[in-house]
Parts: C-alpha cells; structure tokens; sequence
C-alpha cells in the first residue's frame, strides 16, 4: 500500500506537503503544488486511515447528521420529499467540502446528546428540534451545532430556517385578494409547534389586517398517521366543508393527499373547494390540478447550515446566527376566484 511518503516523492514534495492535502489544509498552497498533488493522491487511490487521522489530530472530517424524527415508529421520514431534499444536499455540501456524513435519525434529544458525543464528529447538523431541546443541546454538547428549521429565543445558537410567518401571510393575502374569506388552516398537530406554528401565525395575521375573525375551529388537526388522517379528511368533508371555500394546509404532502380524499367523494379543486400547500415540492406538481402553493429552497438550507458550520469549525466570528430564507408564492391551479 502506498504511504504518504511515497507521494511525496513521486510529487516532488514534503511529506507535510501530501499531508495538508489529505487534511484539508490548503488555504496557502498554490493551486500548482495543489493540483500536483492531489492527481498524485487520485491516480494512488490512497485511502485515508481515519484511525491515525484521529491520533494525529487532524479531527475526523466526519460531519453528523441527526434528524430529530419522533414518528420514525410509524413514518419513512427519507420518503418525505423535504428530508429527502436536504439530506441529499447536506451530504452533497459535506463531500464537496472534503468532509464525511454520518446520518441518524434521533427519536429524542437525550438519544441524539448520547450519539454526536459518541461519534467524534467535528461539527453537528440538527433537523427538526423542537424549541424545548434547542437549549439541552447546546448544553450537552461540546462542539459546533448548526440548527436547520428550528424556532427559539436564545441567541447564542445558530439556525437556518425559512419566513415560514411570511409565506402563511402571503397565501392567505393571496386567498383574500381571489374572493375568499371562509379560510381552514390544516396540519398534523393538536398544537401546531415549529414551522407550522409560524405559519399559522402568519395566516392568522393576514385575517385580522382583513378584518376577518379567526376562530378556534378555523384551525383543523389531521394526522401524521395516514389512515387516521384520511378518516379526518373523510369526516371533514362530510361536516365541515361547506363552512370554507378555500383550504391552506401547512405543507404540499398534505394539501396533495387531501385533494385525493376530496375527489374520491366526488368533490372537486378548485371549483367546489380551493386547496393550496406550502413547500412547492414533487407533491406539488404532480397534484392534478397542481397545487398553488409556498415556494421554499430546501437546498439553500443545506448550503447555509453547512457555510455556518464550516465558520464554526474554524473558530470565526459568525454575526448572523439565525438565518430566515425569502419564500415566494407559486401560483398553479387550485385556487378558483370568487366573485367579488
């Protein structure tokens, strides 16, 4: 097997030379010594020893992953278009940057505190903690931590999310301008938390600037669990749908699954019911009619979160630390115009 040795003759460089290449450290090579270099490493197909790396203390390159699912018992969390989205460019980010990715999916924040400590991981990404088990893990852990769609008050973490407030209040402006005034928000928890709760915040601000009354009922839970969700919908439409003439569910997948419910009662979008969703994903364009819904780059998530990490890593100054990403509306052909 060839040593690092041997490649630094072959290139005619130190043996640190090879080294720093092997290690990320390149900031003050040449591009000339670099490219001799790594098409040296390249044609050896050497493979780094991450064991020695460690004793050595180059650091891992290893960057965790943790996604803080607590339906994994009953959810394929990767068959969800978003986590599919960012987990796939997270890992597309980490390589490219000479990192490595390890990816768990953490049922609790003690699970994922015990995890990341075990790992030695040089930095961690975290998905979808609520805002209670933000500050335990901050606490917990002794490396750099970059949130992605978290919601909480203390300043000293760091977080890349989304105007997930002033997408719900653009849709709901959008619904109001198009004549409808009767307006459900749906998503999947008996208290919305998160992302859902800031975009239910946002449609309700829209209806108060329009001097329209929000109730308690306005709000409906569904499920995260398909058959008791689809019991809900059927039920929905049988009692309560005739209170509404527009729908605003708190993500596509919702919003889709729905309009397939609905039209196996015979009931269409838009014309007997305006649906629209938040997330514009696969689910969107491939509603029949396709849904009008909230534009969000899942993959400019990635590409912060880990920019933010790398700052971190390095030991630099990060003024931004929680970071909201624009939205914009999409506007397809669920939503049927009232007359005024």
């Amino acid at each position: 097997m060839i040593t690092i040795k041997d490649m630094a003759e072959i290139a005619g460089v130190s043996p640190t030379t090879v080294a720093n290449v092997l290690h990320g450290r390149t900031k003050k090579m040449s591009k000339e010594t670099l490219k001799k270099v790594q098409d040296v490493i390249d044609q050896s197909h050497y493979v780094s020893n991450m064991g020695a790396r460690v004793l050595a203390n180059y650091g891992s390159r290893i960057i965790g992953v943790i996604m803080n699912y607590d339906r994994r018992a009953e959810n394929n969390a990767m068959a969800d278009p978003f986590y599919g989205t960012i987990v796939g460019a997270l890992e597309k980010e980490i390589r490219e940057h000479g990192y490595y990715m390890m990816l768990y999916m953490a049922g609790s924040v003690e699970e994922t505190v015990r995890l990341a400590s075990s790992w030695n991981i040089e930095g961690l990404v975290a998905l979808g903690c609520r805002a209670e088990d933000v500050q335990k893990m901050k606490e917990q852990l002794k490396m750099p931590v970059v949130f992605i769609d978290s919601y909480f008050q203390n300043q000293d973490c760091y977080n890349v999310g989304l105007d997930d407030f002033g997408g719900g209040y653009m849709m709901t402006n959008y619904l109001i301008r198009q004549g409808h005034r009767r307006i459900a928000f749906l998503a999947d928890q008996q208290e919305p938390a998160g992302v859902d709760r800031e975009r239910l915040l946002g449609y309700q601000k829209a209806l108060e600037e329009n001097g329209i009354i929000f109730h308690e009922r306005d709000y409906v839970p569904i499920s995260f669990r398909k058959q008791t969700r689809h019991t809900r919908l059927w039920e929905f439409c049988q009692e309560r749908l005739n209170e509404y003439t527009a729908l605003f569910f708190a993500s596509d997948f919702y919003a889709s699954d729905a309009v397939f419910i609905f039209q196996s009662q015979g009931i269409r979008v838009p014309q007997d019911i305006s649906v629209v969703g938040f997330d514009d994903n696969l689910f969107a364009e491939h509603c029949r009619p396709m849904l009008t819904t909230v534009q969000q780059h899942v993959a400019d998530k990635a590409f912060y979160a880990f920019a933010l990490l790398q700052r971190l890593i390095r030991g630099e100054e990060c003024i931004e630390k929680n970071i909201h990403l624009p939205v914009k509306l999409v506007i397809r052909e669920s939503v049927q115009p009232l007359e005024p």
